[in-house]
């Protein structure tokens, strides 16, 4: 019986509904293995949630809605929504295969783009990952459509082209631990690798029920669907057998010989490196007419990427016209990734593309703070406190150049891999996300809890406090929000041009006792009123710690904050 093809309206919508459930039931298992690029435990969580705002996009779409239609909304939604540099990848991925099947491309052919569109996008390719994972699909997809077989020797059946890409995928998981150092020193297997797995058996098991239907007269495509499971041990592996190639080698014997010969692909790849522990992760959308005569919509992305790779690693850039993400022909869409130990670089390029264009959804966060029971979200037009915010754990929303949304803040939250999150911002980005409806199965939607939080000022200190309530052990999950808006709601803030900041600070800190008085210039103002202001607050404060802190924009303003001494025992 033949498949259907991915054009079909109903294996779309049931495609993306169960692969979103698939990845919420397995992203803990593969979050435990997240080790490479860097051992932040998101990779589950962040397919997971590029996933789900693809599902949630097609779910909103009219019921009458076309395949084709239906696969470049999901492309869309995914670009936007795209979490992390195994998010991000797996969305070009998802891009690639709507070019190509809306242009009539056969399943294995567009599972070939698909592959190398996902490839392209990454500056620097390693071995062992989610890409050799889609190349070994693709290759299998490939061996089965042109009359090959694909099973171990004596299985006379030849597999669909779906199942064969799910088989090629599996094998290449399987020998991602002898790829990479970092997942033979933790014996675990490449985490995007199985998440792709999960995504290929979704359509797998879409195209089945899709077939069932057809034949028995089932009326919903997805209503048969069982759950897609990840049948593969995650951890526990053993470096590959003596002589396997690195990148290359199967985990026994066997399993290179069940292979038919067709998954030698990535032999190409190379190492991109380690990630320093003081990196911070920035992503941003760029959206630029697509008539803009300066670059070609695929030149953009090479040069964007290219920019990218000089003031970081792990640099990949997505996106492009409208063929793959959205049905406005005048409008193209990138997201960009990159790790950074030199942020103020980083938003430097991002600047410099936003003069291009538009840049939007800006978001910093730090590699080596994952959170616990809480994450903090936080809102800053300044974008040297980015930086600070960040190291102290909080996940930033910056203000770059377009503002961002309160849909912005609730992805953000969404994304931020905690139980519970505190989102300290204006009151007017504080309100619920009016973004698509989540999809049926396990959700990560965490508990949010909303802080009104004015300046900048509210956002160092707020931040400050989270940091001093979460190691205080007395407090718990419930005391956390009160302690915070405590502090924030106490704090005194005010500001205005350097000529003036004296007469603020004297008028703020005759408010109360000090115990911390926060200064941000703004760029323009001069170093020796800086120090100036520094003096007169120590002097005004009566001991008070003095923060002087940059805010990375241009202009002649100092914004000033006191948080008031608490009384110990009081408190």
């Amino acid at each position: 019986m033949q498949q259907p093809e991915l054009l079909d309206a109903a294996v779309v919508r049931a495609w993306v509904s169960t692969a979103a459930r698939a990845l919420a039931e397995a992203r803990a298992e593969i979050d435990r293995v997240n080790v490479f690029p860097v051992a932040d435990g998101d990779t589950g969580t962040n397919m997971y949630l590029t996933i789900r705002d693809a599902a949630a996009a097609v779910r909103a779409a009219p019921a009458d809605a076309g395949g084709a239609r239906l696969l470049r909304l999901a492309a869309r939604a995914a670009l936007l929504g795209a979490r992390g540099n195994s998010g991000v990848i797996l969305s070009e991925w998802w891009r690639g295969l709507t070019v190509a099947a809306t242009r009539g491309d056969s399943l294995a052919i567009a599972l070939d783009v698909a592959a190398r569109t996902a490839r392209h996008a990454v500056a620097h390719p390693a071995p062992g990952t989610i890409l050799t994972a889609a190349e070994s699909a693709a290759a299998a997809a490939r061996h089965v459509e042109a009359g090959g077989m694909v099973g171990p020797p004596g299985a006379p059946a030849r597999l669909s082209t779906t199942d064969a890409a799910c088989r090629g995928a599996r094998e290449a998981a399987l020998r991602s631990v002898g790829a990479l150092e970092p997942l033979r020193a933790a014996g675990v297997l490449d985490a995007g690798a199985c998440g792709l797995v999960l995504v290929l058996r979704s359509l797998a098991a879409a195209q089945r029920a899709a077939s069932a239907r057809d034949v028995e007269g089932v009326s919903e495509a997805d209503g048969s669907i069982g759950p897609v499971l990840l049948d593969i041990d995650l951890r526990g592996h053993a470096a590959p057998v003596a002589g396997a190639a690195e990148g290359d080698g199967a985990s026994s014997p066997e399993e290179g010989a069940a292979t038919g010969g067709v998954l030698d692909a990535g032999r190409h790849e190379h190492d991109h490196g380690g990630v320093a522990t003081d990196d911070v992760e920035l992503m941003f959308v760029l959206e630029r007419s697509a008539s803009a005569e300066d670059f070609s919509p695929g030149a953009v992305a090479d040069a964007l990427r290219a920019d990218l790779d000089d003031v970081g690693s792990s640099v990949v850039v997505v996106g492009g016209g409208a063929e793959g993400g959205t049905d406005d022909a005048d409008r193209s869409l990138w997201q960009a990734h990159v790790h950074t130990a030199d942020l103020d670089a980083a938003l430097g390029v991002a600047r410099r593309w936003a003069a291009r264009g538009a840049v939007s959804r800006v978001s910093v966060r730090h590699l080596a703070v994952p959170p616990d029971r809480w994450a903090v979200v936080v809102t800053t037009a300044a974008p040297a406190l980015a930086a600070e915010l960040a190291r102290g754990g909080a996940v930033v929303v910056l203000n770059l150049d377009v503002p961002p949304t309160a849909d912005d803040l609730a992805a953000a939250a969404l994304g931020a891999g905690a139980p519970h999150v505190l989102v300290l911002a204006p009151e007017a980005l504080q309100g619920e996300s009016s973004g698509p409806t989540p999809v049926d199965g396990p959700d990560a939607a965490p508990e949010v809890v909303r802080v009104v939080a004015p300046g900048d000022v509210h956002l160092v200190a707020g931040t400050s406090a989270l940091a001093a309530t979460l190691d205080d052990p007395r407090e718990q999950d419930a005391g956390v929000p009160a302690a915070v808006g405590a502090v924030v709601a106490g704090l005194r803030v005010d500001g205005g041009p350097a000529a003036t900041a004296g007469a603020v600070v004297a008028r703020l800190v005759a408010g109360g006792p000090a115990a911390i008085v926060t200064l941000l210039p703004d760029d323009d103002v001069p170093d020796a009123t800086v120090e100036e202001l520094a003096t007169r607050a120590a002097a005004l404060s009566d001991g008070a710690d003095v923060v002087v802190m940059r805010t990375g924009r241009p202009g002649d303003h100092v914004a000033i904050g006191v948080e008031p001494l608490v009384d110990e025992g009081t408190a």
